[in-house]
């Protein structure tokens, strides 16, 4: 999306692949304390880093950034995609992306879930996440996948929202291996040709 393209979209929330256009927006907003990795929220020390990553190489932190298909998959796997977006409504708002295994529902059992997004403190409770969530479906729908399986910590009751308003179908509750064992986990059925 052009900058011209960007202020027509202000207000409006938008899905942007990162570019260095925009990662001042990024960068301000780690600046700010946010994290990107909601496991990494409050920890000062690895936003830090991040921020120094990006101030010493911009277009290295970016390609970094995007790793679609770069990932590493196990021995026989199919290789894991992520399409990374920049939530938008004419400034920066967090980020959500997308994970997958092409032909198949199966992920990794380090992958926390088909979905993960972060909504900067200052963005929140105004519906980002909700309607984030809900153009990622029409990608996913896209790519091809019929299921996603969607996680959100059992405490989080604005997230289990967010699933939920989206057509999120609860089907279990327990850990997962991408987090620590006493970090239960509610676990969401998503199908993107549904999602309202």
């Amino acid at each position: 999306m052009t900058s011209g393209e960007t202020a027509k979209c202000a207000g409006r929330v938008v899905l942007l692949q990162p570019d260095l256009e925009n990662l001042s927006g990024f960068e301000a907003a780690l600046a700010a304390g946010w994290s990107p990795d909601p496991r990494c929220a409050g920890n000062e020390a690895y936003v830090h880093g991040e921020l120094q990553r990006l101030r010493q190489n911009r277009l290295g932190f970016l390609h970094d950034l995007i790793p679609d298909g770069r990932q590493r998959a196990g021995f026989g796997s199919p290789p894991l995609t992520t399409r990374l977006f920049w939530i938008w409504d004419g400034e920066f708002c967090g980020s959500i992306s997308l994970r997958f295994q092409a032909g198949t529902e199966e992920l990794p059992p380090e992958v926390s879930g088909h979905v993960g997004y972060s909504v900067v403190p200052w963005k929140q409770r105004n519906g980002h996440a909700t309607t984030a969530l809900s153009l990622l479906m029409a990608v996913a729908s896209k790519e091809g996948l019929d299921r996603l399986v969607v996680l959100c910590n059992e405490d989080n009751d604005a997230s289990r929202r967010v699933i939920e308003r989206n057509g999120g179908e609860l089907f279990m509750r327990g850990p997962n291996p991408s987090d620590r064992p006493d970090q239960i986990k509610l676990y969401f059925w998503l199908r993107p040709g549904t999602a309202s």
